[in-house]
């Protein structure tokens, strides 16, 4: 069938262009039978022209003839650099602490009970009012194909100037070599620690709360240092990141021991992320501390289920050794382009070597609405209630808050 298609085209072509001519109307046949007398009068040397060549001067192209006009030249442009992209993030809350401490303490006019679940006992039952709890400002730039760079600050609800005002402080601030060695690049600055960079991306809700890790401060989320990171495969299967830092977070060296970081994120199966992770830090007079991490999600067409366990070691040789440990799960939905859900429940014990101690259960649960791309509307709510083992004693309340979460992104170009 391809062989008789190709004929009857081919057959086409040349048929088309001899029907045209015949269709002409008789009043152009002198004219036509004039135009054959005068081209072969026309002196010998006029009709030296190679057969295939383009019309020039006086000559037409012969009645029928489709011109095809000359491909035009391809140029090359040098690459556009440097680019930058301004681009951020803003979330926080009308709230409300529907349990907690019921006792408030003023000093002057300001109550002292704490607003927000942290981890720690209790809040301040009744407080209510609008927060800001982070906002990001950043400035990426690539300098050329193999550099760039990253300037990020952020503005932490938690953390006050002297005159108790919202605070500014660098969060990133990193210079990008690309390529160092196939699929593999060199950070030097202030960098993301790779300790829960990818299980936070994939729960997608840090506007919420903070992955279990970063939310019981374990580890910090940026640290000075120098990394390698990229993938082992083509195929981007298995990732790797080598991290160096100080292991002070935000701020100044201030001793000469280093924090290791390793991280090795696995895609070996479509829609499944499973990651190792461990660190280690040593300390002064053998206080160090090491943490082991694994993190697995599964990623479905409107759904996503993951989870995280952690377990750290800390070895003091003028106290007894403490292991905190815990476990989160979460999931979230997208049943609707405008409209999603999550929920998340983590588990954690800050001894579990400490027969005497108080365990403690994080629970969130929300909905998702974005009325416009970007703009994100969450009512949600966060509790968390305390379990006494042994001899230990737990609060006297539980801590629940209800709030109404606002978060937007940003970016440009």
């Amino acid at each position: 069938m391809r062989v008789r298609a190709a004929i009857v085209v081919t057959l086409a072509a040349f048929a088309i262009p001899w029907a045209a001519r015949a269709q002409q109307s008789p009043d152009t046949a002198p004219a036509l039978a004039a135009e054959k007398v005068a081209v072969a009068a026309a002196p010998a040397d006029s009709q030296n022209v190679p057969e295939n060549a383009p019309p020039t001067g006086d000559q037409a192209a012969p009645a029928g003839t489709v011109l095809t006009p000359p491909p035009s030249p391809v140029v090359q442009t040098e690459p556009d650099f440097p680019r930058g992209r301004i681009s951020g993030y803003m979330f926080g809350d009308a709230y409300y602490n529907v349990t907690g401490d019921p006792v408030h303490t003023y000093s002057g006019s300001a109550d002292l009970g704490k607003v927000n679940i942290d981890g720690t006992p209790n809040i301040g039952k009744d407080l209510n009012g609008i927060q800001i709890r982070r906002a990001y400002f950043q400035l990426d730039n690539d300098l050329s194909i193999k550099f760039a760079t990253r300037f990020r600050l952020e503005m932490d609800g938690k953390e006050l100037t002297s005159g108790g005002k919202l605070g500014v402080f660098v969060k990133n601030a990193y210079l990008q070599m690309k390529n160092v060695v196939p699929r593999g690049s060199f950070f030097f600055g202030e960098i993301t620690t790779p300790t829960f960079e990818n299980s936070e991306e994939f729960w997608q809700y840090r506007s919420i709360e903070k992955t279990i890790a970063d939310f019981r401060g374990i580890a910090p989320s940026s640290d000075l240092g120098i990394e390698m990171k990229g993938f082992a495969d083509a195929g981007h299967k298995v990732g790797y990141s080598v991290m160096l830092g100080d292991g002070q977070g935000q701020k100044p060296e201030t001793n000469r021991y280093k924090r290791y970081y390793f991280g090795l994120p696995l895609n070996l199966i479509r829609d499944l992320k499973i990651e190792p992770y461990v660190d280690y830090e040593p300390g002064v007079a053998g206080a160090d501390k090491a943490l082991y991490k694994l993190f697995v999600g599964y990623e479905l067409k409107k759904a996503a289920i993951g989870g995280e366990i952690l377990d750290q070691v800390v070895h003091s040789r003028v106290a007894a050794n403490t292991e905190p440990r815990g476990y989160s799960v979460f999931a979230r939905m997208t049943p609707l382009t405008t409209l999603g859900a999550f929920a998340r429940y983590d588990r954690w014990q800050p001894n579990k070597r400490a027969a005497n101690r108080v365990d403690s259960d994080l629970i969130i649960a929300g909905l998702d609405w974005q009325p416009y791309k970007d703009v994100h509307v969450m009512p949600n709510v966060e509790a968390t209630q305390y379990h006494a083992r042994g001899t230990g004693v737990e609060p006297p309340h539980h801590d629940a808050q209800a709030r109404i979460t606002f978060y937007y992104r940003f970016s440009k170009p």
